[in-house]
């Protein structure tokens, strides 16, 4: 087995065992000038099916990212970062070039911490180019909220819904599920033993950063990647500390 054989393997199981928030078709906006019928057709799927291969592999660095997998993340970051010039985006190049680059800045990342940022970054540059192209993901109803429960397993599932949110709210410059999100992550933590204070001290962490989120010190795409980029941070940490 290759080892990108391998990578979509594990990608594979990961999207089986945990839910997910994937995006319904984009639709895509011409360009201000407009080439004939038949070419306007071909280019607005092609549009459509590198947004949605985009969507996918970026949100596939999130998720391997947060569960240490460094190795595999950096791999399809690089492959974002190398993928093939897609015909009919040449009026987008910039904002391409900008997603490329801050795909390579995950690919070529030293530390989960860094590669955790780095993924928040691209977030951004994904949304600026959707923004540019007038071609914004539109996402599914989301499922309802697990109820609330005084255990890990109910506060990791409301916890991986709060992420969904946010992914959202990212990629899609959204505000409505990125407040979402950070409602239920901003949630008081529940009460660890002593033995495990430094699960304690992450769950505190998370708190704030998603509080302070609700309130930035400034409205803008960068102090959202910064406190996007922490909060990644965040639970990739409580993940790796997690009792295996």
């Amino acid at each position: 087995m290759t080892r990108r054989d391998l990578a979509l393997a594990l990608l594979g199981a990961l999207t089986a065992c945990q839910p997910s928030a994937e995006a319904d078709p984009v639709r895509a906006t011409p360009a201000p000038s407009e080439p004939p019928p038949s070419q306007r057709f071909e280019r607005d799927l092609m549009t459509r099916l590198h947004m949605h291969a985009s969507f996918d592999t970026a949100r596939a660095i999130e998720r391997l990212l947060i569960r240490g997998k460094l190795e595999d993340a950096r791999y399809f970051a690089r492959s974002l970062a190398s993928e093939a010039d897609v015909p009919g985006l040449e009026p987008w190049g910039a904002q391409i070039a900008l997603v490329r680059e801050r795909a390579t800045a995950v690919g070529t990342a030293t530390s989960l911490d860094d590669a955790c940022r780095a993924e928040a970054l691209l977030a951004a540059a994904c949304a600026t180019c959707h923004a540019a192209a007038g071609a914004q993901p539109e996402f599914r109803a989301p499922p309802a909220l697990p109820v609330e429960q005084q255990t890990v397993a109910s506060r990791m599932a409301r916890h991986q819904w709060a992420a969904d949110r946010l992914w959202e709210g990212m990629i899609g410059d959204a505000e409505e599920p990125w407040r979402a999100g950070l409602d239920v992550l901003a949630a008081a933590p529940l009460t660890f033993p002593d033995r495990e204070a430094y699960r304690a001290g992450l769950a505190l962490r998370l708190q704030h950063l998603a509080d302070q989120a609700r309130h930035p010190v400034s409205d803008g795409p960068i102090e959202r990647s910064r406190l996007y980029g922490e909060i990644l941070v965040t639970c990739e940490a409580c993940h790796a500390s997690s009792p295996k």
